[in-house]
């Protein structure tokens, strides 16, 4: 059906649909890969697509033999170089449609229950000691696969629990301690590391790892630094730091809330 013209150019519904929607999907690849070595990559190899439809255009035949073979080659390595970014992507499109809202009731249950002042009174007494600590504060997204990495646990959250984790004699203190559906499911976690390029020299491998496990789960992050004594929270692949106990229990209720409205 034809809406009006400009020119010579015909529009119609089906071509503003088009539109809108390959601008959403570029806009939410925009905003996943926004700060990460990926969105270079990415860029190099759209000059390198838009050469080749230059040299297509031209009728350059040996030029164009040459990019035809390395297009199809970087298809495959497209899968491998961004396989975390892929499944990030799919996880991002997924979370508005039908069966993550009614997932999102079930997971209600677990946020009007979940012990927040416990895990904010944890944290806090682990920055006024100088302990370092890492804990994962997972969402909707099945996270099976870093608890195999830890030992598990299996408790309540409690914060004489986290405090005796994280204590510098303990066994279990290294690694991340993961919180899934209102327990401590594991300690001693292992988590992806970030790839950011920019981040403050300052920020070890404790920042590099919960931003990391942000890029690649829906989890809520929280970081003590040894050192500074400061609390930050990392949440889809952004950190924020300093952040206070009242802003941090804030921070875990919108996690929570944001998933239930999903």
């Amino acid at each position: 059906m034809e809406l009006f013209k400009i020119g010579f150019i015909s529009i119609r519904l089906i071509d503003i649909i088009d539109v809108s929607v390959v601008t959403f999907l570029f806009y939410r690849l925009y905003e996943l890969l926004r700060g990460s070595i990926a969105i270079r990559i990415l860029f190099a190899l759209l000059s390198v697509f838009l050469l080749w439809k230059l040299v297509d255009l031209l009728e350059m035949v040996l030029l164009k033999s040459i990019l035809d073979q390395f297009l199809g080659v970087g298809a495959i390595a497209l899968i491998v170089i961004f396989a975390a970014e892929i499944r990030r992507f799919l996880v991002l499109l997924g979370r508005n449609t039908f069966l993550s809202r009614a997932w999102g009731q079930i997971f209600s249950t677990q946020a009007s229950s979940f012990p927040y002042h416990e895990l904010v009174r944890a944290v806090e007494g682990l920055a006024q000691q100088g302990l370092g600590a890492l804990i994962v504060v997972g969402g909707q997204e099945n996270l099976d696969r870093f608890k195999e990495t830890g030992d598990p646990i299996g408790a309540g959250i409690a914060e004489r629990l986290l405090l005796s984790i994280f204590l510098k004699d303990s066994p279990l203190h290294d690694g991340a301690v993961l919180i899934d559906k209102g327990q401590v499911a594991a300690a001693r976690c292992v988590l992806p590391l970030s790839t950011q390029p920019d981040l403050p020299p300052e920020l070890g491998l404790r920042h590099r790892s919960a931003l990391g496990m942000s890029e690649s789960s829906d989890a809520l992050i929280i970081i003590v630094s040894e050192e500074r004594r400061e609390i930050s929270i990392a949440k889809e692949g952004r950190l924020r730091r300093n952040i206070d106990p009242i802003s941090l229990e804030a921070a875990l209720r919108k996690h929570f809330e944001v998933h239930n409205q999903r």
